[in-house]
């Protein structure tokens, strides 16, 4: 087991430098000790599989990654008795989003009511409410992709909700949904809406990282895009009316 957390320990130094190959290599060395020296359901093999899955997942070997998550999800399973805990509900999390990332995106929907259904079961304590909104805006993003802007929009607005209540105002996660509801607005041409919460969103992000961090960059570039379309909105609307009046002025004439 020592030299399972060796390997685990250098496998993370490498996952931090974005050596995900060499990561893979010491996960799996480690994996491989655990699973000789551990009983079969312990709880550390989980965490093994886990950590296997989420390097797997970042080279895009999803299909590799979501056997690993079922063998994480399995034992943790089997660890508490049923699936009503809140580990559990982290697990079909994880299932959800490699099911987006196949495209998989009605699978990823259904499990995704499968976090929540658990959540509710749990009953309304903080960590719950940081994983139901944390699944309503997957949700969200896909109903997005499908071309559901109302349902999105909705989704959206309670994970919003949500957030500000478990996180707070001006919290790191609370400017996500900020952004990304922005996007959706605009998308919409709810240009007034967008900005406003493009407007949140940034300052949070001043607020936590600072002008130059590349999450505020971002932010901002998308606070100027949605100026941008406002203003060529107002414009093309000053030209309709300017195109209206001509015509009007011909008719008089």
């Amino acid at each position: 087991p020592d030299t399972a957390k060796s390997y685990q320990t250098v496998g993370d130094v490498f996952f931090e430098e974005d050596n995900l190959e060499s990561a893979e290599e010491m996960y799996q060395k480690a994996l491989e000790i655990d699973l000789e020296a551990q009983p079969d359901n312990h709880l550390v093999l989980s965490i093994r599989y886990s950590d296997m899955a989420i390097v797997l997942t970042n080279q895009g070997k999803i299909g590799e990654a979501i056997k690993m998550n079922k063998q994480s999800l399995a034992r943790k399973l089997h660890i508490h008795g049923d699936e009503d805990h809140s580990d559990i509900a982290w697990e079909y999390i994880g299932v959800g989003v490699l099911l987006m990332k196949q495209n998989r995106l009605d699978d990823a929907l259904q499990m995704y009511d499968k976090v929540i259904e658990v959540c509710d079961r749990l009953g309304p304590g903080e960590e719950n409410r940081e994983i139901v909104a944390l699944a309503v805006v997957n949700q969200a993003i896909i109903r997005d992709k499908q071309g559901d802007l109302e349902s999105a929009t909705e989704l959206l607005e309670q994970s919003l909700a949500i957030r500000e209540e478990v996180f707070g105002e001006m919290h790191p996660e609370t400017a996500i949904a900020y952004q990304i509801i922005a996007r959706i607005y605009g998308q919409q041409d709810r240009l007034d809406d967008a900005i406003h919460a493009s407007t949140k969103a940034l300052q949070i992000r001043m607020e936590e990282h600072g002008e130059d961090h590349p999450y505020t960059v971002h932010t901002f570039e998308l606070f100027l895009q949605l100026k941008h379309d406002k203003a060529a909105a107002i414009n093309e609307e000053g030209l309709a009316l300017s195109n209206a009046g001509g015509d009007y002025t011909h008719a008089v004439k």
